[in-house]
């Protein structure tokens, strides 16, 4: 169930998101867990619904995690909704207070909303304290084997016959 809510988050399909999440447990007697609630929040939050889906957070059985409260900061940053975007951002730093991300997405809002001294003061913050953000990372299975791929890194064995099928794909895409 959770390939189909995010089949439905990555399509926009939020009315059937709504009714196969509604389903699990009325119709399949399946308690949705946390990725169920994660997939829920994120194509919520990709449609504008953001009420909608923070009422779905503070309404979940168990606590959100990181994924979550992320998936949620991302979607006020994309609808540039300042209030919810503290939240989310608040119950980051409270989950992981070394992470900067929450720190520099709330930043992003604020200098959207032409509140440069408070994106400022976060973008100190970060600095003052030596916050590091992670490089982007991801990995793909290929017959059985995982590869991962971090942000600016080169050093994959293949990393040469890979970048060049991704400039064919790109060139037969433009």
């Amino acid at each position: 169930m959770v390939g189909v809510l995010s089949a439905c988050a990555h399509a926009g399909l939020i009315e059937q998101g709504r009714r196969y999440f509604q389903s699990m447990e009325k119709v399949f007697g399946l308690v949705p867990k946390i990725e169920h609630y994660g997939c829920m929040v994120d194509l919520l939050g990709r449609m504008g619904c953001l009420k909608e889906a923070y009422d779905l957070i503070m309404g979940m059985p168990m606590e959100a995690n990181e994924i979550i409260w992320g998936s949620f900061l991302s979607a006020c940053r994309v609808y540039n909704n300042v209030e919810l975007g503290e939240v989310a951002a608040r119950r980051l730093l409270e989950l992981d207070p070394r992470d900067p991300w929450g720190r520099v997405m709330l930043s992003n809002i604020y200098a959207e909303e032409a509140k440069y001294d408070l994106s400022m003061g976060l973008r100190k913050e970060i600095k003052e304290k030596g916050l590091k953000k992670s490089p982007g990372c991801s990995s793909i299975e290929v017959n059985g084997s995982v590869h991962g791929f971090l942000v600016e890194d080169n050093s994959h064995p293949c990393y040469n016959e890979i970048n060049s099928t991704l400039e064919k794909i790109e060139k037969l895409m433009n």
